[in-house]
């Protein structure tokens, strides 16, 4: 299946695996956690069952594809092998292309970086975007706007002055867009929650709502109902961009949640060790070394199965 997204290949690996008629408990198991772990997983899975059953359906009306569904064997197994192709390919399509989806974000967005991988792109009017790990931005560039849409992780831009009739910078989320002619912006999204920042220079914070005057070094945080004021404490949330993660008084959840787009595989915390506080600086670039670090000064257990998946437990 190359070519295709991760997540529409593992569902296609799936779902073959599902209707070859030996699928045990355990296997059962392995799909749900594969299922759980990502919303990708999720919309990549409910799009193939529907393509497939676009493809089969057809198909099943003719006497001989009928009785190869039925079968048991071998002609069952390419016809449903010929037809996750088919499903596959136009699934991936469909998702790709569906902006504000999950593999859009991933796979088909404008901007883009993967694990563990922070990047600099350069835009056509001499502005920069530095993007934190696994983070994505669409690009909408025209003659009264410029402007960048956050569809996940965090993202600073730096701002080029342009000369007059100058087109405002826009810098949005799902809920709020800054304007700005120049100078940098930091927005950061997770969940239902966003911050803002003012870096340098002025910049104007806009909701359906309101609108607010932000100065250098201000900042507003968006908690899933309301925007409000950063107090200065606060300023370590921006570390990402020195490539660490600076945590005062934190809860391990959340610091797991910060260090999940630099980590390879599957990071998971016990509801025990969640709530565990921590105050400290990591380093983001290597994430075994930080979750060692994170060993030697709180009571945990942490395993690692084939590189693949760790827990994190209370020990």
């Amino acid at each position: 299946m190359s070519g295709l997204p991760p997540a529409v290949s593992q569902a296609i690996e799936w779902y073959a695996r599902r209707a070859s008629g030996s699928f045990d408990e355990a296997a059962q198991r392995q799909w749900q956690s594969w299922l759980d772990a990502d919303a990708s997983h999720q919309q990549a899975w409910q799009s193939l069952q529907q393509q497939l059953n676009r493809t089969l359906t057809p198909l099943a009306q003719q006497p001989g594809t009928a009785r190869a569904l039925r079968a048991s064997g071998h002609s069952r197994r390419r016809l449903l092998r010929g037809a996750l192709g088919l499903g596959g390919l136009a699934v991936a399509a469909h998702l790709l292309s569906w902006r504000g989806g999950p593999l859009h974000e991933r796979w088909g967005s404008d901007l883009r970086t993967g694990t563990a991988e922070r990047r600099t792109f350069h835009l056509d009017d001499g502005s920069t975007l530095l993007l934190n790990a696994e983070s994505a931005v669409d690009l909408n560039f025209n003659a009264s706007q410029r402007r960048v849409q956050l569809l996940r992780g965090a993202v600073l831009a730096e701002v080029s002055k342009e000369a007059a009739p100058a087109r405002p910078f826009v810098l949005a989320c799902p809920w709020g867009e800054a304007w700005l002619d120049g100078g940098s912006c930091l927005l950061s999204r997770q969940g239902n929650q966003a911050q803002v920042w003012a870096m340098s220079g002025e910049l104007e914070w806009r909701t359906p709502q309101q609108r607010q005057h932000l100065s250098a070094g201000q900042g507003l945080a968006f908690d899933g109902q309301r925007w409000q004021p950063i107090t200065p404490q606060h300023t370590h949330q921006r570390s990402w961009i020195s490539g660490l993660l600076e945590v005062h008084n934190q809860s391990l959840g959340e610091v797991i949640e910060h260090l999940k787009p630099y980590h390879h595989g599957l990071l998971q915390v016990s509801d025990g060790a969640a709530g565990l506080r921590i105050s400290g600086v990591f380093t983001l670039d290597d994430s075994h070394s930080a979750l060692a670090a994170l060993k030697d000064v709180l009571p945990l257990r942490i395993d690692s199965y084939l590189g693949l998946w760790t827990r994190i437990d209370r020990a």
